[in-house]
């Protein structure tokens, strides 16, 4: 377009004023002003469209037409106002200048100095907006969502569609064979413009795009005109957080071995991503013991059991980019390559809730910026348990068999251990091994500590608990015990791997089963094994307390030497096998003490009245004895057992200076009688 320059709208309107005033005072005639201003902007119209022509601040009064190349009038006339005025063109066929021609109401003519040309063709200036307009900027969305771009002012009778082109520019954007050919972003068909605003939907997007508007003319075949297409000039760059809905599988599956190292699979990781797993260490909280599966909750399939369910924790509300609170990191940042990406979680050694954090990377073309999300789905790795879990089996000997009680010590927190046999033994029930409270590493929980989900148990009393003993029923020496494991909570359970075998101990004996009173008793074993370490103990009613080291067997006799013993006790002497589960035999040997001589025996008064009775005291007695108060060879009122402490026995009536001595004798088995050396005299009083 072409044109002189128009002058202001202050000065064009006392131009204007002045004229008006010289043809009302007779002072001449005045041509129309030429120097309007007429704009030029956005007068591209398509093939056969008209076009407006607008004139900024006409003269009133004054008519104004558009005017060919020939100097014929074209179109209708319009008349001044003051204001702005529009004139139309007939359909435009090639691309062409207009005079603008003025009249005055006097009959004076002139040109405008400004002309105005139409081309024909497409608008490629149009403006663009992704809606909604206040949107952030860069726009980002989330994956596999649609967008909707509004051109504000579109060209009447145009088609406009959404377009990418993933490799580049077209060479030859306004081939229109070629656009046959264009990765089309647009949801249907094209949409025609209407000289105002249209909108186009997009296809949802999977990645980051940059979105074209490619404009099509098609005209009537009986106008024999090609179709016009081409790119409207302005680009819409669209960022496309990475897909949440990778599928995800642990290998080599949701249940693994101790101490593996089990995978996540993440299928069809997308390239120019990064990812990484977190792991969360399951409370016994997360497990829904029984529940039916519902939102929230993952099932684990568990062979031979209910499925285990799964409370899964919530991270909407958690940064991506970081590890959550609670969580670990278990496997650090990894590229995609748009195959499957295998992500190397740490040794399992406990059961597990894994969440993957995906990183991508958006280039802007200066810079570039990333953006995080959590994929949807999360998994569960359970363990297996500890197949050597550090455990050991406790049994007391009668003879050639157990007593029918075993003691299962150590192994994994969290745990039932069952020992099985293949000779028939009643039903065993298992035996738990409790684990600390994660808020105080004081308190055990579980079953007799706290309320767990879980099935019965054997566990003892204590802080912490006592080793569990069951009932095994008795068991011959020989018999080899598998022990199986299961998970508490997951009920995840193998059997571990080397058995519980009950081996015969060489022939031990006490050297004396009856001793004096502080006496030290010895436990001879002959003919010790080397596959076993042997102790000596003392039994109590909680557990056995250890008489001096422990000692490897060497083929040889060992002699084992108790401490003072001042009461009845029973020593165990313990055999422990040096296996991958020792198993502690226990050979219990009752040692009596014989009563002891050197209490101390003491008249309550030395003197007493004639007829009177008489207090005969025994001092630092014995509980395993009785004490018979004795004259002249002969027992005096009933016998009267040990307190520990003095005992007082009472006299017949005092009729003469009498001489007491006292007899104390073993309650239990084996008998053993002894006078003690003291004795005491109880005179008569002189009147």
């Amino acid at each position: 377009m072409s044109g002189a320059t128009s002058s202001t709208a202050t000065v064009l309107r006392l131009r204007e004023a002045r004229n008006r005033m010289l043809e009302a005072l007779g002072l001449g005639e005045t041509y129309p002003v030429r120097d309007l201003p007429v704009p030029n902007e956005r007068l591209t119209v398509a093939f056969n469209d008209i076009a407006t022509i607008k004139i900024e601040i006409s003269e009133t009064g004054v008519d104004y037409g558009l005017r060919n190349k020939t100097g014929d009038a074209v179109g209708a006339t319009v008349k001044g106002t003051g204001k702005s005025v529009a004139l139309t063109t007939p359909p435009i066929r090639d691309d062409v200048t207009f005079t603008i021609h003025a009249r005055a109401p006097n009959g004076r003519e002139a040109d405008l100095l400004t002309t105005a040309g139409v081309k024909v063709g497409l608008d490629l200036s149009l403006a663009a907006i992704v809606l909604p307009e206040d949107g952030p900027s860069p726009r980002i969305l989330s994956y596999n969502t649609a967008i909707t771009v509004r051109l504000p002012s579109s060209q009447d009778g145009v088609d406009y569609r959404l377009v990418r082109f993933v490799n580049g520019d077209p060479a030859h954007p306004d081939d229109v064979a070629a656009a046959a050919q264009d990765d089309v972003v647009s949801v249907g068909q094209a949409v025609r413009g209407t000289g105002g605003p249209i909108e186009l939907a997009s296809k949802p997007l999977q990645a980051d795009t940059e979105i074209r508007i490619r404009a099509t003319k098609t005209f009537d075949a009986a106008l024999a005109r090609p179709t016009q297409t081409n790119l409207l000039a302005i680009r819409l760059r669209i960022y496309v957080r990475a897909n949440p809905d990778l599928s995800l599988a642990p290998e080599p599956g949701a249940i693994v071995d101790f101490l593996s190292v089990p995978k996540i699979r993440l299928a069809a990781a997308q390239g120019g991503v990064d990812y990484r797993a977190v792991l969360l260490r399951l409370p016994d909280t997360a497990f829904a013991q029984g529940a039916p599966p519902g939102p929230g909750l993952l099932a684990v399939p568990v062979p031979g059991q209910p499925d285990v369910m799964i409370r899964l924790p919530s991270l909407a509300a958690a940064d991506p980019s970081a590890v959550p609170q609670g969580f670990a990191l278990g496997a650090d940042w990894q590229p995609g390559a748009n195959a499957d990406l295998r992500l190397i979680l740490p040794q399992a050694t406990a059961d597990s809730v894994v969440a993957i954090a995906a990183r991508k990377t958006h280039a802007t073309g200066t810079t570039s910026f990333s953006s995080w999300i959590w994929l949807r789905q999360m998994l569960a790795v359970l363990v297996r348990p500890n197949p050597k879990p550090g455990l050991s089996v406790t049994v007391t000997l009668a003879g050639a068999a157990t007593d029918g009680a075993m003691t299962i010590a150590g192994g994994q927190a969290g745990v039932y251990y069952t020992p099985r046999t293949a000779q028939p033994v009643p039903a065993v029930l298992p035996a738990y091994v409790h684990q600390g409270s994660p808020e105080d590493a004081n308190v055990n929980k579980g079953i007799g500590q706290l309320e767990l989900e879980v099935d019965f148990a054997v566990t003892r009393d204590g802080q912490p608990p006592l080793p569990p003993v069951v009932e095994t029923g008795a068991s011959a020496v020989g018999t080899s015990w598998t022990i199986g494991a299961m998970k508490a909570q997951s009920r995840v359970g193998i059997d571990l791997p080397n058995p519980a075998v009950i081996t015969a101990v060489p022939a031990a004996q006490l050297t004396a089963a009856l001793i004096d009173r502080g006496s030290i008793a010895h436990v001879m074993v002959p003919a010790s094994a080397a596959a076993d370490s042997y102790a000596l103990f003392q039994e109590t009613s909680a557990d056995d307390i250890a008489i001096g080291a422990a000692r490897d067997g060497n083929g040889q006799a060992l002699d084992f030497a108790s401490a003072a013993i001042a009461n009845d006790m029973v020593l165990v002497l313990s055999a422990t096998s040096k296996a991958a589960i020792p198993v502690r035999r226990r050979i219990r040997f009752p040692v009596a003490v014989r009563p002891d001589p050197t209490c101390p025996v003491r008249a309550g008064d030395a003197a007493v009245p004639a007829g009177n009775r008489a207090k005969i005291l025994v001092d630092k007695t014995q509980t395993e004895m009785s004490y018979q108060l004795v004259a002249a060879g002969a027992p005096v009122g009933a016998a009267q057992p040990g307190n520990g402490d003095t005992l007082a026995l009472l006299t017949d009536p005092i009729s003469a200076n009498t001489t007491f001595s006292i007899t104390a004798t073993r309650l239990n088995p084996p008998v053993a009688t002894a006078t003690l050396a003291a004795t005491a005299t109880v005179t008569l009083k002189q009147n």
